[in-house]
């Protein structure tokens, strides 16, 4: 019994230590659409994997995210600004953490940077309104940085 409330203590304090805010970087100013200049073409920036939760109830939706970049490239302080649904953000914010940042070659930042991305969620039924053109011009989800997700709707068989 003990081993069980000391392993629930535990795991509360680990979940929030990661939701407190890194000091260092408390006041670090906002640069909006950092990963589109030329030092960072080099990093793979993929898409996240459209939430089957979402695809089951077609539903389309934006997410906004904001993350620090640490000069060795650690993402640190992953925060959702905006979300059309839980399941968008999760997606998103695993998302950034899991492009090639360890690929990119050293000396890239000298202090580190505060930015943010844009998910845009579609689901493409056969109409052609997921394709790139017409997706950003009738798009809710604004922003300059945006990441671009093509989701296909799954249906129950009856």
């Amino acid at each position: 019994m003990n081993q069980i409330i000391l392993g629930l203590i535990s795991a509360v304090v680990l979940v929030g230590c990661q939701s407190v805010p890194t000091k260092q970087y408390e006041n670090l100013p906002f640069t909006a659409a950092a990963l589109l200049s030329k030092q960072w073409e080099q990093l793979e920036r993929f898409p996240p994997l459209y939430p089957v939760e979402e695809a089951l109830t077609g539903n389309e939706g934006c997410v906004t995210v904001e993350y620090i970049i640490a000069p060795n490239y650690e993402i640190k302080d992953i925060k959702v600004l905006t979300a059309s649904s839980k399941h968008f953000a999760k997606q998103a914010k695993r998302n950034v953490a899991k492009w090639h940042w360890s690929a990119l070659p050293q000396g890239l930042l000298q202090q580190a940077i505060k930015t943010a991305t844009h998910y845009q969620f579609c689901l493409e039924t056969g109409d052609g309104h997921c394709a790139i053109k017409n997706a950003f011009e009738n798009s809710q989800c604004r922003g300059e940085d945006t990441i671009y997700v093509v989701g296909t709707r799954i249906t129950h068989p009856r």
